[in-house]
């Protein structure tokens, strides 16, 4: 059957937040429902546990409530995950692969270059290959994707795709953003994501633990990248996606210019973080 024909269920995974949309079958879909659960997070956020267990009780919740759209069996799934539960590295060009057992063999090598033997517990995935441009490598647990293949299961859905936060928001505002020279910042309560492209190619990608003031975190990560990337403009363009930090306003510094996201023309998706009051250490006002 094809795709078009089952209903759709999107769902966003936090350590703090867990949020579920429903989407009519069809070419143009219909938001039926969206819930939304949050809560403080435990000392190591990268656990995905508490997560699961929330997606668990709020879908029994929108089952046994008549007053909702049911969730209906044979639905596809899409999960989002949250940065906190992946790993990000850049697999160089390199023209001599031949084939995608090639790549992710050298992707392979790469990771472990930078995690060590903890990438034999990892799931690696990467974007589309261009053999002068490089890629975007991510790592997700291979434990965690057990434990969503098994939901899925338990609740008779279907399991379309796991993507990462950042390569979703990446793809999702694409046409917005601009191709000779791109920096954009994903930003979640505890965690920042740091992306570079020049000409389509990949230079940098950072993930990182908010620790000091984000404002601090953020233009040392900015500056060191640069330096490393061999070139620095006069005038640096960043694109910031931070739905956690709708009253912080990102003040132009050192050649630094800063555009948030959503713009007026592209809203983000329905599955993506609520905007909530957070102050600038990341801490929210909930």
């Amino acid at each position: 059957m094809s795709p078009l024909w089952r209903n759709q269920i999107q769902v966003f995974l936090a350590p703090g937040e867990v949020n579920v949309v429903g989407l009519s079958a069809g070419i143009k879909p219909v938001q039926l429902f969206k819930q939304t659960r949050t809560w403080t997070p435990a000392a190591d956020p990268a656990q995905w546990q508490a997560p699961l267990q929330a997606l668990e009780e709020l879908i029994g919740e929108i089952r046994e409530d008549a007053s909702m759209p049911a969730i209906k069996r044979g639905s596809e799934c899409t999960f989002t995950l949250s940065n906190h539960f992946v790993r990000y590295g850049i697999v160089a060009p390199q023209p001599s692969l031949a084939d995608s057992e090639e790549l992710l063999a050298y992707a392979n090598f790469q990771m472990r270059e930078t995690y060590g033997e903890r990438v034999d517990d990892w799931a690696l995935s990467v974007s589309l290959w261009d053999p002068c441009h490089g890629a975007l490598c991510a790592a997700i647990p291979l434990n965690l994707l057990s434990d969503l293949e098994a939901l899925t299961l338990r609740h008779d859905i279907r399991l379309r795709q796991t993507e990462p936060y950042l390569a979703a928001a990446l793809d999702h505002w694409s046409s917005e953003l601009p191709g000779k020279r791109l920096w954009f910042v994903l930003i979640e309560p505890g965690r920042f994501c740091l992306v570079l492209l020049v000409n389509d190619s990949w230079r940098c990608v950072r993930n990182q633990r908010i620790v000091q003031p984000l404002e601090e975190e953020l233009l040392s990560a900015l500056e060191q990248e640069a330096i490393i990337s061999g070139q620095r403009e006069s005038i640096e363009q960043v694109y910031v996606y931070a739905p956690a930090y709708m009253n912080w306003e990102l003040t132009n510094v050192g050649g630094w210019q800063f555009t948030c996201l959503p713009s007026e023309k592209q809203s983000a998706p329905a599955c993506f973080p609520q905007a909530v009051e957070t102050d600038h250490s990341g801490r929210s006002h909930a």
